[in-house]
């Protein structure tokens, strides 16, 4: 009888482990990485979050204002299109951060910040143009 609770408490113990094992095999890993290297730093890998609508269309939006992508150039509004990846790795170049890759299929935070660095920065230069 002492064998026999033994073994239920045994088999008890074990199911959860049998269990861990499969969830861990089902899940997948999705991320996107970009190897990156800025000015004066050694090259590291960022990991880039998904386009959204909302991300891509006011990027494009700053992009076309900072005159580095063509407005005809954009196959749909709100898409990540290869104009949109080339014009954003132009900016990253401009800026001194190159990426080893040919088209984006997302952003990472820094680019987004870069980019609005930038459009702020123009579009006070022009409002200061206008004033003179």
């Amino acid at each position: 009888m002492k064998k026999m609770y033994i073994l239920v408490l045994a088999l008890l113990f074990a199911a959860p482990i049998f269990a861990q094992e499969e969830t861990q095999k089902e899940e997948k890993n999705d991320d996107v990485y970009v190897w990156c290297i800025m000015p004066n730093k050694k090259g590291k890998w960022y990991k880039l979050e998904k386009p959204t609508t909302k991300v891509v269309t006011d990027f494009q939006d700053k992009l076309i204002y900072l005159e580095l992508l063509n407005p005809y150039d954009i196959v749909e509004k709100g898409k990540l299109d290869r104009a949109t990846s080339d014009a954003i790795l132009k900016m990253e170049k401009i800026k001194g951060v190159t990426y080893e890759s040919k088209e984006l299929v997302g952003f990472t935070q820094g680019m987004k910040n870069r980019l609005n660095l930038m459009y702020h920065i123009a579009k006070r230069a022009a409002e200061a143009k206008e004033k003179q």
